[in-house]
């Protein structure tokens, strides 16, 4: 895991600073290569062959690389390369790319199985191209003007560049509307990320840039679908989770696992104990009972016999985390389980490990939300009336008012569930009422904090729906909410520590597997991800299987409306050009008086504001 820049000129000075802003992605090593009209850097934090062969940036005839993340079937590759005549110094997955694509071209991505974010330039064409991995594990930013173009893994190094950037309005809004900023958008202007499973091409001389998709999970949607017993998928998972599972062990220092007990976290954890053995296993937990997950993982941990640890996250641990949290997260994010997140990855450095693995995905691969089968009861039922007549009922509303509507009806929370509905029936497809359950901030809300909506187009929701409304949920958070917001936390809090994190269910092959699995495996019967417990129940007792899902949140309203209220306060005061702080203000005061309030939409205000005072002011 490591750290990679570059820029479309010459500057030693500004190169190294860059660089310094991202060190902690990889203290061991730090490199720089510089000619006319291109500098490249790279910091390393070494996991395979540690020695001073695997130094970037990496040169090999006309070819110049730095690159971030892991290819785990590199000796399978190298085995082929030297077949073809290619000779190896080193025992580093950094070669075999860089030899790789010296044979073949972009065509070498079909090869890799891996995370990974590259940048290659090729001196004789006087083109630099930046390759990022199918799912988008590793981030990719880049910035063009017109005139200068940058890359970097994180936002930092450009900002280290460029002093005069601008806040883009549309992120902003997108960031208010789930508390993190899409693919192809930064908060800044002209600053963008490299969409997962695409190349770019940039043009030294005629500064042109040509992006390039070379990998989709769309087209095994649309294949048939298998036609397989239960048996034999179970078997076929099964055997492909054994095989991604044991190549993200490759490495030559520690390696541990996040355990929250959950189905994900407790097939990786089982797999590799049975598999590889004698595997540390790590948990955060809370005092506030109906968040922790910890007793869960204890009892996984022990029946698999791993070597556990766990720690309780506090309200202090929290504020230790809070007061850096716009370091690590660079850009707006305000996904608040990235503090557990960056506490569990502490623990795990703590206890000399270097690589973990993380369980995400499975809940986008094998239907594990609960808001999935909650968005479809709701949309089953709606869409039952017809349409006109669910737009003379919302026009209704409209006209009788929340507060008018509330003096009849006492129930809790009634502003909210009102301006909800009344929006809800004026939904025509099954994408807009999904956006609107997922949204953190509703629309009656955004439109108030900053006069309007965000609003996306998403074609994947539509081959998903083909198959089940569910599946095209799944597929939404697998093309925004995976690549944007949890492939994001973990990504920062992992490297914030200085360790490497790795999504063994997220290797391409899983994903293109149970495309083609039919819905009934994935979601039968009131069952969640039906398909990975058959797996699991083959390594854990049921009892240990089927409980309710929790997720890895924290106690966000217990926090916030007591002992961290006060951050609100000293952030709320000042206005802002962007949003409408009265209106905030006004949320503000309700918690403060103990009524209900989305204080989610307070905690994306305030990581806005404290990262707009750290960045920009």
């Amino acid at each position: 895991m490591c750290g990679i820049i570059g820029f479309s000129s010459k500057n030693k000075y500004i190169l190294h600073k860059m660089l310094q802003s991202i060190n902690y992605r990889g203290p061991d090593d730090r490199g720089i290569y510089e000619e006319n009209g291109i500098s490249l850097g790279h910091v390393r934090l070494s996991i395979i062959d540690l020695s001073s062969y695997g130094h970037q940036p990496m040169v090999f005839d006309n070819l110049v690389m730095v690159y971030n993340g892991e290819i785990y079937n590199f000796v399978e590759i190298r085995e082929e390369l030297i077949d073809s005549g290619y000779t190896f110094d080193s025992q580093t997955d950094s070669e075999v790319i860089l030899k790789a694509y010296h044979k073949w071209g972009i065509k070498a991505i079909d090869k890799f199985i891996g995370m990974f974010a590259i940048a290659i330039y090729d001196k004789k064409k006087q083109e630099l191209v930046l390759i990022r991995d199918r799912v988008g594990v590793k981030p990719l930013y880049y910035y063009f003007d017109g005139k200068d173009f940058l890359f970097a893994s994180e936002l930092k190094p450009i900002m280290e560049y460029k002093k005069d950037l601008q806040i883009d309005k549309d992120a902003l809004y997108e960031f208010f509307q789930y508390g993190y900023i899409s693919n192809d958008l930064s908060i800044f202007e002209n600053c963008f990320k490299l969409p997962p499973g695409h190349y770019l091409k940039f043009d030294l001389q005629t500064k042109d840039i040509e992006i390039k998709q070379y990998w989709s999970i769309l087209p095994f949607f649309q294949a048939p679908k298998f036609q397989k017993s239960e048996n034999e998928l179970v078997d076929e998972l099964e055997e492909l989770l054994v095989e991604a599972f044991k190549y993200r062990m490759v490495g030559d220092v520690p390696v541990g696992v996040f355990l929250s007990g959950g189905i994900d976290s407790s097939v990786v954890a089982a797999i590799l104990q049975k598999h590889y053995g004698d595997i540390n296993t790590f948990t955060i937990g809370f005092h506030e009972a109906k968040y922790n997950e910890a007793d869960w993982a204890k009892r996984v941990a022990k029946y698999l016999g791993t070597n556990h640890t766990e720690r309780y996250l506090h309200v202090d641990d929290a504020k230790g985390i809070l007061e850096k949290f716009v370091d690590i997260y660079d850009e707006p994010f305000g996904d608040s389980s990235g503090i557990p997140t960056t506490l569990v990855s502490r623990v795990a450095k703590e206890h000399g490990v270097k690589v973990v693995l993380s369980a995400d995905g499975g809940d986008e691969i094998f239907c594990g939300y609960d808001r999935y089968w909650y968005s479809y009861a709701i949309g089953s039922n709606l869409f039952k009336i017809p349409y006109p007549l669910r737009l003379m009922i919302s026009k209704m509303m409209d006209i009788i008012g929340v507060d008018n509507a509330s003096k009849l009806i006492k129930i809790k929370n009634f502003a909210h569930k009102y301006n909800q509905l009344s929006e809800m029936l004026k939904d025509r497809e099954w994408k807009d009422l999904y956006e609107k359950i997922v949204h953190n901030a509703k629309n009656y809300e955004l439109r108030e904090l900053v006069g309007q909506v965000f609003t996306k187009n998403m074609e994947s929701f539509k081959i998903g729906e083909k198959e089940h409304p569910m599946q095209g949920m799944m597929l939404w958070d697998f093309h925004r909410y995976l690549p944007d917001d949890i492939l994001v936390k973990v990504d920062r809090a992992t490297m914030h520590n200085s360790i490497e994190g790795r999504e063994p269910l997220l290797d391409h092959r899983i994903a293109e597997f149970m495309a083609q699995v039919p819905f009934e495996y994935k979601y039968r019967n009131g069952t969640s991800k039906y398909l990975l417990r058959k797996v699991l129940e083959r390594y854990l007792p049921k009892e240990l299987i089927d409980r309710p899902k929790m997720g890895f949140g924290i106690p966000m309203f217990e926090w916030f409306g007591g002992e961290l209220k006060t951050l609100f306060r000293e952030y709320f005061l000042e206005d802002d050009e962007y949003i409408n702080m009265e209106f905030v203000r006004l949320q503000y005061k309700k918690l403060e008086e103990g009524k209900p309030v989305n204080i989610n939409l307070l905690w994306f205000v305030l990581v806005y504001k404290m990262w707009k005072r750290r960045y920009l002011v």
